[in-house]
């Protein structure tokens, strides 16, 4: 199921690379960096990109 994937994240900021459930990720999604604290959201390319790398079994 979609909902159990786990998406991994890089920050725009410090490079950290990070985890989410692709449950709580949707186009205009906030998430914060857990090492600088950086918000970014998650909307227009980026969100496109996920759903065509969960759709072909690879990861964001």
């Amino acid at each position: 199921m979609t909902e159990d994937l786990n998406i991994q994240i890089t920050c725009p900021v410090c490079e950290e690379n990070f985890e989410k459930k692709a449950a709580d990720l949707h186009d205009g999604a906030i998430v914060k960096c857990p090492k600088c604290g950086e918000k970014t959201t998650i909307k227009g390319d980026m969100f496109t990109d996920m759903v065509k790398n969960i759709e072909k079994g690879g990861h964001a």
